[in-house]
């Protein structure tokens, strides 16, 4: 017998019967048969359509049993859960407010020193049209400032609501008869579950804490552990005796966990609030909602869930540091995590973390900082200490001469300039705005040509920026490492005047005084402090800092300053490499502000005569 053509192999209908017919074709019974036309053609178009849809499920069956592969949500979470991680849930917006309450009390009665507020007192805001309600995670207490007048220091609010839950809504029982509880709500914050067993529903007794992971618990510790169940919810289960103690059945099982609404909560900042009666309470916010987001997405935990495994969480190299924070705090862009002997001063057996929330150029606050130093002390080496140094910022003065054309111009030359400085914009959200980054004039230059065919040709000059905020009138001895080879120029000499000179740092205006001046080095090392005067410039203080132009360090040597504009004195450099890279611990932002775009008539025949762009 002849074998077959091995249609099995084909994923194709029409490639599958036409191996089934190529087979046939073999057999003497059917010698010289018109397959076509004929009741046989629909025999074979069954047995094509049945191999298809065989191979076909044969195919996506085994793509769900690999986590490379799969596309069902419960299939890839099952695939995580082996690999001991737990996606991460929705997480509640925070923000940061303080209370000031004004009560009644009659000038007889003996007004106490402090008022309780409850644990989920209501804080309410309307943001872009809708409600949101978020709540207290504890008792707070609020002390007399006044008659009648009692403040708050700052209170942690999260947007959501408690939600309690009883084994009988939703338990389990697995096959060794052991109970697990399955959360009947998939909104729920995970950082929040707490468990109760045999408890009153208005009593926080018998409590269970979480565990992640059975390092350290014994047979009778109260310890709970969650993992990931079908359709985006969770699970709660119990170490069966062994890896803790394990309810049993008919004991009642308490779950209070927050449902919140994830990432539209992000950006509140009006709040008003009435949990004591007959009060009148204002609020004051410190911190707008910040660090709401969505359940983790599969993509995501395809990629964490390997990474996970690798660092069980414990930090040990920078990149440890940065997926440990990175998974907990869905808010983290970007993590540098650098030894503490790089800071000025060194500090030794410290490892620096500085993090990068997107779209926020501002300090973060202390409660946030606290918040990631605290999780990484438990998962660091022993001697080891995680401090936290806030973000720093390298900016980039950028000017654009864009060449066009009018005979394909079908816009007006403001319209282009808005294109482009649209795509600078794009640029840095998609190419920088992280630690470590460089900014490639070619690639920003490809992607201003291809936004229009007037578009003939563009040349960028781009020259790093470093913003320093000093407090008026204190002085400061401060350093600035461009960490980047400067273009030395040819020694500053008065007589040959300042318009034509060229220095390697510049600053922009500030007062000293009355006295507006800026900063400038003269090519021997130096940085001058000059006046800024059009016409008549003079050197105010011609040793007021040095600048190393091999390695791109200004030193300044008692700066002060009295008033400056803007959020601070920009520092910019001339480096030797067209491309710049950011030094370390400072991200790289392109700001709107700092890109000056010139749009420049060039009639000519056709693109292709344009000279390449200068790189």
């Amino acid at each position: 017998m002849a074998q077959p053509n091995a249609p099995i192999t084909e994923l194709d209908f029409d490639a599958i019967k036409t191996s089934l017919k190529d087979y046939l074709k073999t057999q003497t019974q059917f010698k010289d048969y018109n397959f076509e036309g004929s009741n046989l053609s629909v025999l074979l178009d069954v047995l094509a359509f049945n191999t298809y849809q065989n191979n076909f499920y044969t195919n996506m069956a085994i793509n769900e049993m690999f986590l490379d592969t799969a596309v069902l949500t419960n299939s890839v979470v099952s695939h995580a859960k082996e690999l001991n991680y737990l996606p991460r849930s929705r997480k509640s917006a925070k923000a940061v407010v303080r209370a000031t309450i004004l009560t009644n009390y009659a000038e007889t009665e003996a007004a106490p020193e402090t008022v309780t507020i409850p644990a989920y007192s209501n804080f309410n805001t309307t943001y872009l049209g809708t409600n949101f309600t978020f709540i207290t995670d504890k008792v707070h207490l609020a002390r007399r400032t006044g008659p009648n007048q009692y403040l708050t220091e700052d209170i942690e609010i999260f947007e959501g609501q408690m939600l309690t839950s009883f084994q009988r809504e939703g338990f389990i029982v697995d096959d060794d008869g052991v109970l697990k509880v399955a959360l009947s709500n998939d909104n729920c914050d995970t950082d929040t579950i707490a468990v109760f067993v045999d408890a009153e529903a208005t009593d926080d007794q018998n409590v269970f804490t979480y565990a992640e992971d059975i390092f350290g618990v014994g047979p009778t510790d109260k310890v709970f552990y969650v993992e990931p169940y079908f359709d985006n919810r969770y699970a709660i289960y119990f170490g069966k005796d062994i890896y803790g103690e394990q309810p049993q059945e008919f004991q009642d099982v308490r779950v209070r966990y927050r449902v919140t609404s994830g990432e539209e909560g992000n950006g509140a900042n009006s709040f008003t609030a009435s949990f004591i009666e007959d009060a009148q309470i204002s609020v004051t916010t410190i911190s707008p909602a910040a660090g709401g987001a969505e359940r983790e997405s599969l993509e995501s935990i395809r990629f964490n869930a390997p990474k996970s495994l690798q660092v069980q969480q414990r930090a040990v190299t920078s990149g440890d540091y940065e997926t440990l924070l990175k998974q907990k705090f869905p808010e983290i862009t970007a993590v540098a995590a650098y030894s503490g002997d790089q800071l000025n001063p060194p500090q030794f057996g410290k490892v620096a973390i500085s993090v990068y929330l997107r779209d926020n150029t501002r300090l973060i606050s202390n409660t946030l900082a606290n918040t990631y130093i605290n999780y990484l002390i438990g998962r660091s080496p022993i001697g080891i200490e995680p401090v936290f140094v806030q973000t720093e910022f390298l900016f980039a003065d950028v000017e654009i001469n864009a060449y066009y054309t009018t005979k394909l111009l079908n816009k007006s030359t403001s319209e282009l300039e808005t294109l482009i400085r649209q795509k600078v914009g794009t640029y840095s959200d998609d190419n920088l705005e992280e630690f470590n980054k460089t900014f490639r004039r070619s690639k920003l230059a490809k992607l201003i040509d291809d936004i229009d065919s007037a578009i003939l040709s563009n040349v960028i000059t781009a020259r790093p920026i470093i913003e320093y905020s000093p407090n008026f009138g204190a002085v400061a001895n401060p350093t600035f490492k461009f960490e980047s080879q400067l273009i030395k120029p040819y020694p500053f000499v008065k007589s040959s005047g300042f318009t034509e000179y060229k220095p390697a740092i510049e600053s922009s205006t500030f007062d000293i005084g009355e006295t507006c001046v800026y900063l400038q080095d003269d090519g021997l090392g130096n940085i001058q402090v000059i006046t800024f005067d059009q016409v008549n410039p003079e050197v105010l203080n011609p040793n007021a800092g040095t600048v190393n132009y091999e390695t791109g360090e200004v030193k300044l040597i008692k700066f002060f300053a009295t008033r400056y504009s803007g959020s601070g004195i920009k520092i910019k450099a001339r480096t030797k490499s067209g491309d710049i890279k950011s030094p370390l611990g400072r991200v790289f932002v392109i700001r709107d502000e700092d890109v000056r775009v010139k749009m420049i008539l060039e009639e000519q025949q056709s693109k292709d005569s344009v000279s390449t762009n200068i790189n």
